[in-house]
């Protein structure tokens, strides 16, 4: 009889994780009690710094905190976001972070996208997103809301 070992190692890829949107639609701090300590944590961060109530209006908007792995950090790597807006509808907008250095090692990295302000002011709440991840210029993986097409 001959026992033959199994490795169970996974290769892992660059990937995308999660996306979380968290809207700051008040300068008014949720009511302190556990229910509500999460958006009041977020409310706080977003808001930390905002002296005046005119800073403060400033900050409100949407914002989304995005988790990737990154699985070779020796190639360069581009998050893309796509998205649409209340006032300007279908017209397509993009933002993008470039890692064009080598990073040191492979491991889980966060990404923000805010969009508050003065963009806010003119082209209104975010109503659909997709977020793509290249990496060495192939896409490697994307995520998207519900309501993209």
């Amino acid at each position: 009889m001959s026992l033959s070992a199994v490795s169970c190692t996974q290769v892992q890829t660059s990937r995308l994780l999660d996306m979380a949107d968290l809207p700051l639609k008040t300068t008014e701090l949720p009511e302190e009690n556990w229910k509500n300590a999460p958006l009041r944590a977020n409310a706080q961060y977003i808001l930390y710094g905002a002296n005046t109530k005119a800073e403060r209006e400033l900050r409100k908007g949407d914002y989304y905190f995005l988790s990737w792995y990154d699985a070779e950090p020796q190639k360069p790597a581009r998050i893309e976001m796509q998205y649409t807006q209340a006032i300007t509808g279908a017209d397509v907008q993009t933002r993008a972070v470039e890692y064009n250095e080598p990073r040191e090692e492979a491991g889980s990295r966060k990404e923000r996208f805010f969009f508050s302000g003065e963009e806010r002011a003119k082209r209104g709440d975010i109503m659909t997103w997709k977020v793509t991840l290249y990496v060495d210029g192939k896409e490697a993986d994307t995520l998207q809301s519900f309501l993209w097409e």
